[in-house]
Order: C-alpha cells, then structure tokens, then sequence
C-alpha cells in the first residue's frame, strides 16, 4: 500500500474523487488496515454503515475525518460490489421522492420530476433482500439514513396525498412503503382506506391481519398498532392477547419488550378489563427481566 491519502478538503470535493489508493491509505493512517478481500467477505453479511461501525473501534480520526468511514465504505462498496444497492442508495432516493411529494401536497406544481422520482425509487426495490437476517440489516440502515423527520414524512406521507386528493400517487406510494416495511403489508393500505371515510372496513382488515396466525407477528403487530390508532380497544386487546403468549414463547426479547410495552399501554386506557391483575403481574415480571424502561 502506497502513502497516497486524502487530503481535509474531502467533504467538498466528494470522497469519489479520490483514488482507491488514497481512500485506503487514510484508513490506514486512522488505524484501520482494509483490503479488498476483508472487505468483500464483511459484504456477505452487513452493509456499509454495520461495516464502517466495526472500523471506529480502532478509529483514531478526529474533525473532519471522525466521520471518514462511512463515507469510506459507501464508496468502497460502490467500487468493489458495482451493482449491488446499498441502503442509503434507496433511502436517498425516497428522500427526494417524499420531497417532491411534499411540495405537491402543500399545493405546489410539479416540476417535471416526480415521476422520475417515484420511478427511481420503484426500480430500486427489488434490489431489497428478502431473506432473513439481510433484509433485517438492509431496512435497519436504511431507516437510519431517513433520518427522524425523514422517518415521520414517510409514515404521515399517504395519508397526506389522499387529504390533497391525490389518490393514484397515494396508492403508488403505499406500495413502495409496503415493499421496504414489508411488516406494513395491508396495514398501509387499510390505513389508507380509512383516510378515505371507509374506517369500518379498515377496522375489519387490521383486526384480521392482527389475530391471523399465519401472518408475521411483526406484521400483525403493526395491525394492532393501527388498531390502537382507531381507537379500537377490544380488538386490539382480542389481538395481543395471544400474542403474549406467542412472545413469551419465543424468547425474543425485542418482540417481547414490544409486546409488552402495547399491553402497559392498553391498560393505561382500560383500567377496568377484567384481566388486568394477572397481566399486570406478568408484565411485571417480564418488565423486571427487560429493564426498568418496559415498565407499566
């Protein structure tokens, strides 16, 4: 390796202008040895951010270049995987998609790019991995790249299109939210047929997709989540009854954690359900074992 390195103007100029060379060579001088090998073997399991997370435990970049790594391994990846998505890729596109979107929503024209946008992003998603734990990993870091008002415009965004009476765009976008948050699936949708004065018939959707047992528990978590959004308690409590049952089970604990908090929180609003004592003690049990945080 040759003591090529880039220089501190890199946030400017653009780390792809750099040389391969000269982006290993400062991982190198930060402490961080990476060959193309090592890189690509850390590529069948984790995406760019997860990868840069392992090199700042030896980082020793300050400034400017405290957050060289990422950058580094986006680049890297583009490099020695061409053609291969990473989550930012996507999350990026979406960004500017729900920015167009929300131009539109707050009553301004198109400027001949929104269809552009939504067709960047939808020949994007089969490029999302389905199988587990890749999928888990990919959402997770694109998520992340969302940001948090990002995240909140991509949850309120069909909902809003439908309020501006743009129906189509609206059915367009909850298919790329159903696609990227596949524990989403129907749910979105059901979401959106409430938005248009059909809650009954949402309500019917969400209460099926919750006690199905055949769905993903994640997805008919999601389901009881709408529930509780239309205020409809006994059928949200009918659900997360046996899924109680199915989380303690599992010994998953981030799903147990969520089940639990949906319970405390159903019994803050129902302090008269008749089964009340017994959950209250088993939520506490389990929220000893989980940490103070999941109390009731």
């Amino acid at each position: 390796m040759g003591t090529e390195r880039v220089d501190k103007g890199w946030q400017q100029k653009g780390i792809d202008t750099y040389s391969t060379d000269a982006i290993l060579g400062t991982l190198a001088h930060y402490g961080v040895m990476v060959t193309e090998a090592a890189f690509k073997a850390a590529a069948l399991e984790n995406y760019p951010f997860a990868i840069a997370r392992t090199w700042h435990e030896h980082w020793k970049g300050v400034g400017q270049f405290s957050v060289f790594p990422a950058a580094a391994s986006e680049e890297l990846w583009r490099r020695w995987l061409p053609g291969q998505v990473t989550p930012t890729d996507i999350a990026l596109g979406v960004l500017h998609l729900l920015e167009d979107l929300a131009g539109l929503v707050d009553g301004e024209p198109d400027e001949g790019t929104l269809e552009t946008r939504f067709k960047v992003v939808e020949a994007y998603l089969p490029k999302i991995p389905q199988e587990q734990p890749r999928y888990d990993r990919f959402v997770s870091e694109l998520l992340s790249a969302f940001g948090q008002d990002g995240m909140k415009t991509f949850d309120a965004m069909a909902e809003a299109l439908v309020r501006a009476k743009h129906d189509a765009l609206a059915d367009r976008f909850v298919a790329i939210e159903e696609t990227i948050l596949v524990q989403r699936k129907d749910v979105a949708k059901a979401i959106v047929q409430a938005e248009r004065g059909d809650q009954a018939g949402a309500v019917k959707v969400v209460s099926t997709i919750a006690t199905d047992p055949s769905r993903d528990i994640w997805n008919r978590l999601s389901a009881v989540d709408a529930l509780f959004d239309f205020e409809e308690l006994a059928l949200a409590k009918q659900a997360l009854l046996p899924l109680f049952d199915e989380a303690e089970k599992s010994k998953d604990l981030e799903l147990l954690s969520t089940v639990v908090e949906h319970l405390a929180e159903l019994l803050d609003a129902d302090p008269r359900m008749p089964e009340r004592n017994e959950l209250r003690t088993r939520i506490e049990r389990i929220a000893a074992e989980l940490g103070p945080q999941h109390g009731e």
